[in-house]
């Protein structure tokens, strides 16, 4: 009669090799991930960072806008969806404020040092302020033709993926001024938002008025308030 043998094994090499085969499951998870986020087409990327930058709640932004060189306005700012925004800087070399909330528009500095109140959506929405009181206006085209990867850029500790883009806008006073319109946009691949673009454009007139716009966008879907100021 055969006796019957029973394998024993230790338990200290059983959890070694349960642990190993979790460490490789999860390196290779990993790696999957990070492969197919790699091989995802530059147009798809560029697709989904918009969708949830554009449909962000909230976020917080730097911005620096040159023309021929000069710097034309240099503010930071905070948004709030739909369309709430306070800006702090310099706009003309003159210090200011402005803060939209509602249907009216608050304004210090730039023709007084007392707060100024507009009422009513007119400056807000006008194309001449736009840059500066919806950074995202900047993104908003009829097509975008041209879209690659140029390489990928760790940022303040984050690695981002650097596209460049050459699109149609559809804003009347740029197409008015500019041509030949060259984006680079900084998207994190893990939140799909966009963290930094700079823009550049040909001046009509030439070299003397090329456009630079340098924007940074960070703290998405914050809890942000802004309200009226004490007038």
């Amino acid at each position: 009669m055969v006796k019957q043998r029973w394998l024993v094994i230790n338990p200290k090499w059983l959890i070694l090799f349960l642990g190993i085969v979790l460490l490789l499951f999860g390196v290779y998870r990993g790696a999957s991930a990070y492969l197919a986020r790699v091989r995802v087409p530059p147009e798809e990327l560029f697709a989904a960072a918009m969708d949830k930058t554009l449909t962000s709640s909230s976020f917080r932004f730097n911005m620096v806008v040159k023309i021929g060189g000069s710097v034309i306005s240099d503010v930071k700012g905070e948004r709030v969806a739909p369309d709430s925004v306070h800006i702090t800087g310099t706009m003309q070399d003159m210090p200011v404020e402005f803060i939209h909330t509602g249907d009216k528009t608050f304004i210090k500095g730039y023709w007084s040092d007392n707060w100024s109140c507009l009422e009513g959506n007119k400056m807000a929405d006008s194309e001449l302020f736009i840059t500066e009181f919806n950074p995202l206006g900047n993104f908003n085209f009829k097509d975008v033709p041209v879209i690659k990867k140029i390489k990928s850029e760790e940022v303040k500790g984050t690695k981002l993926i650097v596209l460049e883009l050459r699109p149609i806008v559809q804003n009347s006073l740029m197409e008015l001024n500019y041509d030949d319109f060259v984006y680079r946009v900084w998207l994190d691949p893990k939140q799909q938002v966009i963290k930094k673009a700079h823009i550049s454009a040909t001046g009509k007139n030439g070299s003397k008025d090329k456009l630079e716009i340098t924007l940074e966008m960070f703290d998405f879907n914050k809890q942000i308030k802004i309200s009226p100021p004490n007038m």
